[in-house]
């Protein structure tokens, strides 16, 4: 149902998230895979990179790679340990990996998972943070983050 709540907080999370390449230099890029295919991209303004690098990106560290196609036996042995942690820990909220050249923050979501890909070598508090923080607030959208 488009018009229900979870739908609704998804679009003002996402809507929340994009902003963020508009309001920080250390933010050049947010995109989403879903179903293996990159969708919204968007890429900050003042981002020396385009739509190419993003996808060289998803290529190279295989964002977009869905587990167990390749080999399903494989994939329900890492499906029973995951639901195995899922029962233990929950499921996972996001990530952060750092590269020489920028830091990528995945936001995963039950039918997609966000990507943001920031400068690297930036405080965390001043990027991870904020971009968490900022996406997990569901109040309005402010008009400036900082």
């Amino acid at each position: 149902m488009k018009n229900s709540p979870d739908n609704k907080n998804r679009d003002i999370r996402y809507d929340k998230i994009k902003h963020l390449v508009e309001v920080d230099d250390d933010n050049l890029a947010v995109f989403s895979i879903e179903s293996s295919v990159m969708k919204e991209l968007y890429i900050a303004e003042n981002a020396n990179i385009d739509k190419n690098y993003i996808e060289s990106l998803i290529h190279i560290l295989e964002l977009n790679r869905t587990p167990g196609i390749e080999n399903p036996k494989t994939y329900e042995t890492n499906q029973e340990v995951e639901e195995e942690n899922n029962r233990i820990l929950g499921k996972i909220k996001w990530v952060v990996t750092e590269y020489d050249k920028i830091r990528i923050l995945k936001i995963f979501e039950t039918n997609k998972t966000i990507f943001a890909i920031i400068k690297s070598n930036t405080q965390l508090e001043h990027t991870v943070d904020n971009i968490l923080g900022y996406y997990y607030d569901l109040d309005e959208i402010p008009k400036s983050l900082f």
